[in-house]
C-alpha cells in the first residue's frame, strides 16, 4: 500500500503502540509526528527557588498550658498528703483522743509548728469532751459545731441548713490549705483535719433526700417515713449517695494541699438477708470503705484471769483494718491505752499515727 492509505496506516500503528507503551508502564514511543522540542520542553524539570524551612511551631492548649503549670508546682507536689483515715469503733474506745494526741505530740515535739492546728467537724461532741479534759482552750485544736438548728417543726435540726453548713467549713478549711501552700506563707497551717460521728453525717443526707430532694413535701423524717415514695415507690438512694460523697471530693482535694484528713464514726450489726451475722460493720455511706486510704478498727478487751473473772484491766486496742500505704501495718494491732482498777491510767497512744508511718 503506498501513499495517503500507507501514511494513515502507519499513523494508527504508532498510535497504538504510545498506548500500548503508557498501559504497561513503559517508555513511550514517539510518533514522528510529535514535535520532539515540544516534548523536551514538557519532560525537562523547571528550577524551583529555594525555600527557607521555618522550625516547627508548637501549638499549645488551655489544657496543656494547664497542665504544665502544675507539673512545674514541685511545691505543691511536696506538700500532698496521703493519709485519707477511717477510724473506726464503739462508743468509747479512745478514736477521737489518738488522732488529737498524734497532732498533739507532733506541736510539742517541734515536728509541727508551735500554732499549727488540727480542726474538727464535731457532730456528736466527741472532739469538743476531748479537748476540753486533755488540753484545755489551746489553739492548736479548734472544733468547729456544724449543726444548724430549727424552732417550727418536730425536727430540732435544719438539715438543708447543716449540710450546707458542713461544705461551708470543708470548703473554708480548703482555702485555708490552698494558702498556706503558697510559696513564703508562715503563718498558722492546717495539719490534720477530722470529722467526728460521720454516721450523723450521714443521717443528714438520708433526711435531705427524703424530706427535700425527693420533694415529698414532709415536715420532717417521721413524717416522710409515711409518704408513697417509701411506701410503694422507694428512696432513691443514689442522690444520698451524692450528698455524702461531696464531703470525699473535698476532702480530697484537701489531702492534695498536705493535709491529713480523719473520719470517725461508730458500728452497726452486719446484716445479710435481713438477718443479723454477729459481725458489725463501720456505720457510713457503703463506699466509705472504698475511698479511704487506711482505716483503723477501736475495740477495747476487758482482761479476764485464768478462772474466766474479770481482772479490772481494760485495754484499748486497735487493729490496722486497712493500710494501702504501709503494707507492714496491714492487720497488726497497738495498744494504745490502759486503764486498771485502783490503779492511774496508762496512755500509749498509736506510735505509727504520731510518727507519720501509715
Amino acid at each position: 500500500m503506498s501513499g495517503f492509505g500507507a501514511m494513515k496506516k502507519e499513523a494508527i500503528e504508532a498510535l497504538k503502540e504510545e498506548i500500548e507503551a503508557i498501559a504497561d508502564k513503559t517508555e513511550p514511543v514517539i510518533s514522528k509526528e510529535v514535535d520532539t522540542e515540544i516534548l523536551k520542553a514538557m519532560v525537562t524539570p523547571v528550577e524551583q527557588p529555594a525555600v527557607e524551612e521555618k522550625p516547627a511551631v508548637k501549638k499549645q492548649t488551655p489544657l496543656a498550658n494547664s497542665l504544665e503549670a502544675e507539673l512545674a508546682s514541685i511545691a505543691n507536689l511536696q506538700q500532698q498528703s496521703h493519709v485519707f483515715c477511717g477510724v473506726v469503733g464503739h462508743e468509747n474506745t479512745g478514736k477521737s483522743g489518738t488522732v488529737m494526741d498524734a497532732h498533739m505530740h507532733n506541736v510539742q515535739n517541734g515536728t509541727y509548728g508551735a500554732d499549727d492546728q488540727l480542726w474538727a467537724i464535731d457532730f456528736d461532741g466527741g472532739a469538743a469532751a476531748c479537748r476540753s479534759a486533755h488540753y484545755g482552750n489551746t489553739p492548736n485544736v479548734r472544733v468547729w459545731s456544724p449543726w444548724v438548728m430549727q424552732e417550727n417543726n418536730r425536727t430540732a435540726y435544719d438539715y438543708p441548713g447543716t449540710h450546707q453548713r458542713q461544705m461551708d467549713i470543708l470548703m473554708f478549711a480548703l482555702g485555708k490549705a490552698k494558702e498556706q501552700s503558697e510559696e513564703g506563707y508562715e503563718g498558722p497551717r492546717i495539719r490534720n483535719l477530722l470529722v467526728t460521728a460521720v454516721d450523723l453525717f450521714d443521717q443528714v443526707c438520708i433526711n435531705n433526700m427524703k424530706i427535700y430532694d425527693m420533694e415529698t413535701g414532709a415536715k420532717d423524717a417521721i413524717e416522710a417515713s409515711k409518704h408513697v415514695i417509701n411506701t410503694k415507690i422507694g428512696w432513691n438512694w443514689s442522690i444520698r449517695s451524692t450528698r455524702f460523697h461531696q464531703m470525699t471530693a473535698v476532702c480530697r482535694q484537701l489531702m492534695n494541699n498536705g493535709v491529713n484528713v480523719f473520719w470517725e464514726t461508730h458500728l452497726s450489726p452486719e446484716v445479710f438477708n435481713d438477718k443479723e451475722t454477729g459481725a458489725w460493720r463501720p456505720k457510713w455511706e457503703k463506699q466509705s470503705d472504698n475511698v479511704l486510704n487506711q482505716i483503723l478498727w477501736f475495740r477495747k478487751d476487758k482482761i479476764r484471769n485464768e478462772d474466766g473473772k474479770e481482772t479490772g484491766e481494760v485495754r484499748y486496742e486497735v487493729e490496722f483494718y486497712k493500710c494501702k500505704t504501709n503494707a507492714k501495718l496491714q492487720g497488726q494491732v497497738r495498744t494504745v491505752f490502759v486503764t486498771k482498777r485502783g490503779e492511774d491510767p496508762v496512755w500509749y497512744g498509736l506510735p505509727e499515727l504520731r510518727d507519720g508511718m501509715l
